[in-house]
């Protein structure tokens, strides 16, 4: 028996980083796919690997850990006042950047500045509604819905831990309270706090005794069908008395594969194999540049399909276009990407730092 102590939790999980890049890839090859071949069994199969529907679970889900992961398991102390500034900062300046991007984009066709004031003066595709990122507005950034739920719900891991701090036992409560009242979303950062509450648990050299590691692998394989189950409908339907159960409880899909990210990151965090892996330079730099490729794929994307037919034309097949036109838009995305992270994201983030690190202490957890 390992008799070794536990090290110290690490200040911070680079692998899930790592994790975060190749679902955000996972995102991009799904809306590459799914634009042209969404109605097909070959589209549906492939998008059971390039799960970028549900993506968005496991997105949520990590960053309910990871928002909490440094009060609940480092037991830092949480300035409310810092946490939304830092928070804030994190999200928007890229978000408002990555909009403005796509706007100038779905100009190009016609870059007058009577377009552009139609635009970004006379506001007639509600340009400024979705840049400021109060409510969803996807009509120029079709991901950006997800950046809204994102921002909005990271506002609410203050009260969240504020709960499970007095009893921990009130997350199991909040779970439960949110399914009632169908908030889907809620769902997914409140497990994302009980990986927090149960992280050193899993890390325990104990944990390899319990029946959850003994049966790992039928629990994993179990949460991939969870996790695929959107996709696996579409190629065989559940029927329409599961369809009419599920809208009268309320068990959207969305469920499913939030509970199911949260078995992937146990995972993860339980297996030195899957860090050793995901701590590799490469996947840790697309971890680095995740949020750009979030953002910025979708008009590479659909301006790919836009210009289908011409590009077609010009490779003469049809397998050709689709991984010459793949391998552009990874390319594409991936330079983009680091220029939104570098140029915008890293210095908002390091000045929302010096903002904070010079306020006065506010509501303190």
């Amino acid at each position: 028996m390992n008799d070794k102590p536990n090290p110290a939790p690490a200040e911070h999980l680079g692998y899930l980083d790592s994790a975060r890049g190749i679902a955000a890839v996972m995102v991009m090859i799904f809306h590459f796919i799914s634009w042209k071949y969404e109605n097909t069994t070959k589209g549906a199969l492939a998008s059971i690997i390039f799960n970028g529907s549900d993506a968005v679970s496991f997105f949520f889900v990590l960053s309910g850990f990871v928002l909490s992961y440094k009060y609940l398991v480092l037991g830092q102390q949480l300035d409310i006042r810092k946490y939304y500034i830092n928070r804030i900062f994190r999200l928007w300046p890229a978000f408002f950047v990555a909009v403005v991007v796509h706007a100038i984009n779905a100009l190009r066709l016609d870059m007058s500045a009577a377009k552009f004031a139609d635009m970004f003066l006379l506001n007639k595709s509600q340009f400024w509604e979705e840049a400021i990122l109060l409510r969803s507005r996807s009509v120029l950034c079709g991901p950006g819905w997800t950046l809204v739920v994102e921002l909005w719900l990271s506002l609410f891991i203050p009260f969240f831990i504020l709960v499970v701090k007095r009893d921990w036992r009130l997350v199991f409560w909040l779970l439960m309270a949110y399914m009632l009242v169908r908030e889907i979303f809620y769902i997914h950062f409140i497990l994302g706090i009980l990986l927090s509450l149960i992280y050193t648990k899993v890390k325990d050299v104990s944990f390899k005794q319990t029946k959850w590691y003994r049966y790992r692998y039928l629990i994993l394989a179990a949460a991939f069908v969870l996790f695929s189950i959107r996709h696996i409908n579409r190629l065989s339907p559940l029927g329409p008395t599961y369809t009419y159960l599920a809208d009268y409880i309320g068990l959207p899909f969305f469920y499913y594969t939030a509970f199911a990210s949260f078995v992937f990151i146990v995972a993860i965090i339980q297996s030195k194999n899957a860090q050793r892996i995901l701590e590799h330079k490469i996947l840790r730099f697309i971890g680095k540049i995740s949020f750009g490729i979030y953002l910025m794929h979708w008009f590479i994307v659909g301006d790919i399909y836009f210009y289908w037919a011409d590009l077609l034309r010009y490779f003469g097949s049809e397998k050709l276009t689709f991984a010459v036109m793949l391998a552009f838009c990874t390319v594409a995305t991936f330079t983009l990407a680091t220029m939104l992270h570098y140029w915008v994201e890293l210095p908002f983030i390091r000045y929302s730092r010096r903002l904070t690190g010079r306020m006065k202490p506010s509501i303190q957890i």
